[in-house]
C-alpha cells in the first residue's frame, strides 16, 4: 500500500502520452521549468564568477588584511614574530610604507604627476600580492619583484609610463618633501634620480596611473623618518577574516581592516546584483512552476472517476493527494536537473573558452562563470520548494471531490 501512490503516479504519467492536451501541458511545464532553472543557475554562476574574480584581483593587489599606523613607525620584525607565534591562521606578512611624491622624466619640467611611492620587501611581498604576475616589461628580463625592485630602481604602472612617455631603462626624477615642512608656508622639494626597472599592468587605473614601487633602501633615502607604516597580512584559505581582524585590533591597538573596506561601494554593488538577479529569476521560475497547477487540475478533472473509485475502496485523501504531488514533483525535478546540467555545461564553456569580451569599465576582460556545488544545491532547493507548493495546491483539491455524485453520474 505504501508504494501505491507512486505506482499510480507512474501509470498516469505514462498514460498522459496518449492524451494530446495533457501531453502538451506536460511539455510546457517541463521546458518552462528547464529554462527557468537553466537561467537561474547560469546567472548565479556568472554573478559568482564576477564576485570571485573581482575579489581575487583586488585582494591580489591590496593584500587580504591591512594593519596600519598613522603615528610612529611599526616594528615589523617584532610584529612578525607575534603574528607567527599567536596567529596560526596567518601564513604570510609583508611590511610596506607609502608616501606621496612627484615623478617626472629626466628632461622634463612637468610636476603634475603626483604618485604614491610604495616601499616593499620584494621577497615577502611576492607571497602576499600578485604584482609579480602583473609585470609586463623588465630591465634585465627578470620580470619579478626581486629582479625589478632594488637599490635606486622603481617599478611604475603602464598608464603612468604612457602619459610620461617613459620606457624601461629611462631615468626619472623623484620630487619629494619631508614631514618637517608640512606646516610650513614654503615647501622645498628634494630631488632623487631613479631608474625605471619595470612596468606593471594591473588593469586598475588607480594603480597603473598613480603608483610607483621601490625598495626600502630607496624609500629611506627619500623619507628617512617614516619607516614601516603598514603590515600586509595573508590568511589561510578557510580562516575567519572578521574574527582575525577583531583579534589583531585588540592585541596591537592599531588600525586593522580588510581590503573590502577600501571599496565598500564595489563590494556592496556585487552583492546587491547577485541577490537582485537571484530574486528576479526565482520569480520567473515561480511563474514557470505555476504551469504545474494547470496541468494537475486538468489531470484531476480527467481522473475524477478514478479518484472516486479509489476513495470508495478505502484509499485515504492523503494518499490520493500524494499521487498528483508525485506527478508534479517528478516533472519539476527532471526539468530542474536537465536545466542545471545545461547551465553547468554553459558555465564551463564560458570559463574554458572566454569568447564573450567585456568593455574596459569592468575589472575583467571576459565574462566569467564559476559554477559551484552550493549554487546547484540552492537552485535545486528553490525549484523543488516552488514546485512542491504548485503541486500541493491542486492535489489538495482532491479532498473536496464528492464520491457519491461522481459514482452516480460519471461512474
Amino acid at each position: 500500500m505504501n508504494t501505491l501512490p507512486l505506482l499510480l503516479a507512474w501509470r498516469y504519467a505514462l498514460g498522459s502520452r496518449h492524451e494530446k492536451n495533457i501531453s502538451i501541458m506536460v511539455k510546457i511545464c517541463f521546458f518552462g521549468i528547464l529554462i527557468g532553472s537553466f537561467s537561474l543557475a547560469l546567472i548565479m554562476a556568472i554573478m559568482n564568477g564576477f564576485e570571485k574574480v573581482t575579489h581575487e584581483k583586488m585582494q591580489g593587489i591590496h593584500s587580504q588584511i591591512i594593519m596600519r599606523s598613522h603615528g610612529d613607525p611599526l616594528e615589523s620584525e617584532e610584529i612578525g614574530k607575534i603574528l607567527t607565534n599567536e596567529w596560526p591562521q596567518v601564513v604570510h606578512f609583508s611590511p610596506t610604507a607609502i608616501r606621496q611624491a612627484i615623478i617626472q622624466p629626466e628632461y622634463s619640467d612637468d610636476i603634475t604627476n603626483v604618485v604614491a611611492i610604495k616601499a616593499i620587501d620584494p621577497g615577502k611581498e611576492s607571497n602576499i600580492t600578485i604584482l609579480d604576475k602583473k609585470i609586463i616589461q623588465s630591465l634585465h628580463g627578470d620580470a619579478t619583484l626581486q629582479g625589478t625592485v632594488k637599490e635606486n630602481q622603481i617599478l611604475i604602472g603602464t598608464t603612468l609610463a604612457h602619459q610620461l612617455d617613459i620606457h624601461v631603462g629611462d631615468t626619472v626624477n623623484i620630487l619629494f618633501t619631508n614631514d618637517q615642512q608640512a606646516s610650513s608656508r614654503k615647501i622645498t622639494l628634494g630631488t632623487r634620480k631613479a631608474i625605471v626597472s619595470g612596468i606593471f599592468a594591473t588593469g586598475i587605473d588607480e594603480f597603473d596611473m598613480a603608483l610607483a614601487i621601490c625598495s626600502f633602501s630607496l624609500f629611506d633615502s627619500l623619507f628617512p623618518d617614516v619607516g614601516v607604516t603598514q603590515i600586509n597580512i595573508k590568511l589561510k584559505p578557510n580562516a575567519d577574516e572578521n574574527t582575525t581582524i577583531a583579534q589583531l585590533k585588540e592585541r596591537f591597538g592599531l588600525e586593522v581592516y580588510s581590503w573590502k573596506e577600501l571599496y565598500p561601494a564595489l563590494v556592496a554593488a556585487l552583492k546587491l546584483e547577485k541577490y537582485a538577479m537571484f530574486l528576479i529569476l526565482a520569480l520567473i521560475t515561480l511563474v514557470a512552476s505555476m504551469n504545474i497547477i494547470s496541468l494537475l487540475f486538468m489531470h484531476i478533472t480527467q481522473k475524477r472517476g478514478d479518484i472516486a473509485l479509489l476513495k470508495s475502496m478505502g484509499l485515504s485523501d492523503r494518499r490520493i493527494s500524494a499521487i498528483f504531488i508525485i506527478m508534479g514533483m517528478s516533472i519539476a525535478c527532471c526539468a530542474a536537473i536537465a536545466g542545471l546540467a545545461l547551465a553547468s555545461v554553459a558555465s564551463w564553456l564560458l570559463e574554458t573558452y572566454p569568447f564573450i569580451t567585456l568593455p574596459d569599465a569592468y575589472y575583467v576582460s571576459h565574462l566569467p562563470a564559476k559554477m559551484e556545488w552550493h549554487l546547484i544545491g540552492i537552485v535545486l532547493i528553490v525549484i523543488i520548494f516552488l514546485s512542491l507548493i504548485s503541486s500541493w495546491f491542486p492535489a489538495h483539491r482532491t479532498k473536496k471531490i464528492n464520491i457519491a455524485e461522481i459514482l452516480r453520474f460519471e461512474g
